[in-house]
């Protein structure tokens, strides 16, 4: 097995075309199931099309995946505030434009669906409103409550003591048994373990595991593991998908376990390296997933409500999903980018304040230090001596976290 790296995990190029295949499959099987938007019977409109693109749902399970992986990049060396910070700053600019763009284009435009109560859209700005039971402006915005659920675990569960190699591995276990034997039968646990999508999240941390110190057994056991649950969650669910009386149910079983085999066996390929591009244009279609995420399906619709009448079905889905595409890098560039700068400033401010920092009063000695040295936040540490391996056995996971793990 090859050494830890202790060089600064390069950008995974690939990982952001893979965000936006995943976003593309859930925008398509939106764009061409539903009957709302084209005044047809579920999955008409286009036919030819619908017959793959009802698997598209598929691609929330990608997303949860990636997102099991980056986060584990995104955490390694950084603090419980410091993660949390970086989670705000990513999430909620794109996602407080998304809430205000679609409350006005339903308002305007009440064709697809109705506006939500004042109250209500205020309440989903805080990205709380299931946890509030409170309706979501847009249907699509439930996967942020299931990221929100997995980032309140990570940090609860790895942060709180700090990052290592080992709590992440124990973490990502306990939680996969965790979520098979609680089921559904504990409403309050179930609702904080999301047991019908926790087994991707793990999945993707094992895979980043093997991708920062090594592969070996126990982890690979433990991403064979998850897609085993996996595969057994999505054969319960039963989504709006009208193509699937046209098979079997075999055979809809057949092509589910196959797509989601696939993915893992992509992002396996991305955690051993043998997926890997250095095509810097993926790090736009990355910048473009969310903010397309999280604004097509509604203002989509609504758009396709209005084409379609002049346009033939193919060309519609053309021209809005090119529409969307370009208002997304708008979004980004213009909206997410410099208001998550600015948050971000703010946060390291409040940091800074006096209020925030803790001080040792100039007459008092620091407790626990001999001798003249200060007791200054920004003094060195001294550095720890060598830790132990996470797992004994012929293939080891080295605790000591990396230096210079880009967030």
């Amino acid at each position: 097995m090859r050494a830890s790296s202790t060089a600064a995990s390069p950008r995974l190029y690939v990982l952001d075309g893979l965000r936006l295949v995943a976003a593309l499959l859930v925008v398509a099987f939106h764009f061409t199931i539903f009957s709302k938007p084209w005044g047809a019977p579920n999955g008409t409109a286009v036919p030819e099309l619908a017959t793959v693109t009802q698997f598209g749902w598929l691609g929330v399970y990608l997303f949860f995946l990636i997102s099991g992986f980056v986060i584990c990049m995104s955490a390694e060396g950084r603090s419980l505030s410091q993660f949390a910070t970086a989670r705000i700053t990513r999430l909620y600019p794109a996602y407080w434009f998304a809430v205000i763009a679609t409350t006005v284009v339903v308002t305007l435009w009440p064709v697809v669906a109705k506006p939500l109560p004042p109250g209500d859209v205020l309440t989903n700005l805080t990205m709380f409103q299931d946890f509030l039971g409170v309706k979501r402006v847009e249907p699509v915005y439930w996967t942020l409550s299931v990221e929100l659920r997995f980032y309140l675990l990570f940090g609860l569960f790895v942060l709180v003591r700090g990052y290592t190699p080992r709590r992440v591995l124990l973490f990502a276990s306990g939680w996969l048994v965790a979520s098979i034997l609680v089921g559904n039968s504990t409403p309050l646990l179930s609702t904080l373990l999301v047991p019908r999508d926790a087994a991707c999240f793990v999945a993707g941390m094992a895979l980043y595991l093997i991708y920062r110190h090594g592969a070996n057994l126990y982890l690979w056991g433990l991403v064979g593991a998850a897609w085993l649950v996996s595969l057994e969650k999505i054969g319960a669910m039963k989504p709006t998908a009208p193509l699937r009386n046209a098979f079997s149910p075999v055979q809809v079983g057949i092509a589910e376990a196959a797509v989601m085999t696939l993915f893992f066996l992509l992002m396996a390929a991305v955690a051993t390296r043998r997926l890997a591009v250095s095509w810097r244009w993926f790090t736009t279609a990355g910048a473009l997933t969310y903010p397309l995420y999280l604004l097509h399906e509604f203002i989509g619709w609504t758009m396709i409500h209005h084409i379609r009448r002049v346009l033939p079905p193919w060309a519609t889905l053309l021209v809005v999903v090119a529409v969307l595409l370009v208002i997304s890098w708008l979004v980004y560039r213009f909206v997410e980018k410099p208001l998550s700068g600015w948050l971000r400033r703010r946060f390291a401010e409040a940091r800074l304040s006096p209020v925030f920092m803790r001080r040792t009063p100039p007459d008092q000695p620091s407790a626990g230090r001999t001798g003249s040295a200060p007791s200054d936040p920004a003094s060195p540490a001294v550095a720890p001596g060598p830790r132990p391996s996470v797992i004994d056995g012929p293939t080891l996971i080295p605790t000591a976290a990396p230096s210079g793990v880009a967030g």
